[in-house]
């Protein structure tokens, strides 16, 4: 089976692109999304039970569950296609780290990475629509750069395509690049 890695900035519209694809693919794909494995894992260790809480962690207990979400999607990819919705690169107190560390990467195995992108004043829009304070479209510019940045690092250790798609325009367009993509 196979795993496709999709990513974008927080607001560009990852997980509605992903779950309109899912929602027109037939029973032989899973989504998953890496940050509610992560989540799911640290309510069962006793970390938090609160996402928000997920960036406040320190490295060594964020590497623990990201390597325990990287074991779960493994499993799964095991006996399905896997559509893998996270973020490459991920805003802690200390600074921006990988979201998908060497090891993790690695027990993944991802056949094909797919970035999902918009330009900064879209994405700056729509964050303001969720209520996210103190980003700047500089800073969206920041956050793409550093996802295409860590897709090509990781396309090139998993000799993998980067694809790239953009979600500027309706919604079922993206989700249809998507699938094809797939």
């Amino acid at each position: 089976m196979s795993v496709t890695l999709v990513s974008g900035v927080n607001g560009v519209g990852l997980s509605s692109v992903c779950q309109a694809v899912r929602r027109g693919l037939g029973d032989g794909y899973k989504l998953i999304n890496f940050g509610d494995v992560m989540l799911e894992q640290a309510a069962t260790m006793g970390i938090t039970t609160e996402r928000a809480q997920l960036g406040t962690l320190s490295q060594t207990e964020t590497r623990r569950l990201q390597r325990r979400a990287g074991e779960f999607v493994a499993r799964e990819a095991a006996t399905t296609n896997v559509i893998l919705s996270t973020h490459l690169a991920v805003e802690t107190l200390e600074g921006y780290v990988q979201g998908l560390p060497v090891e993790v990467l690695h027990d993944i195995s991802p056949d094909a990475f797919v970035l999902v992108e918009a330009d900064p004043e879209t994405v700056l829009e729509r964050r303001r629509e969720s209520d996210r304070d103190g980003v700047t479209e500089r800073t969206i510019d920041f956050e793409q750069d550093l996802n295409r940045s860590a897709a090509l690092q990781y396309a090139r250790d998993q000799n993998a395509p980067v694809r790239f798609i953009e979600n500027e325009g309706e919604l079922e367009d993206a989700a249809e690049r998507l699938a094809n993509a797939l």
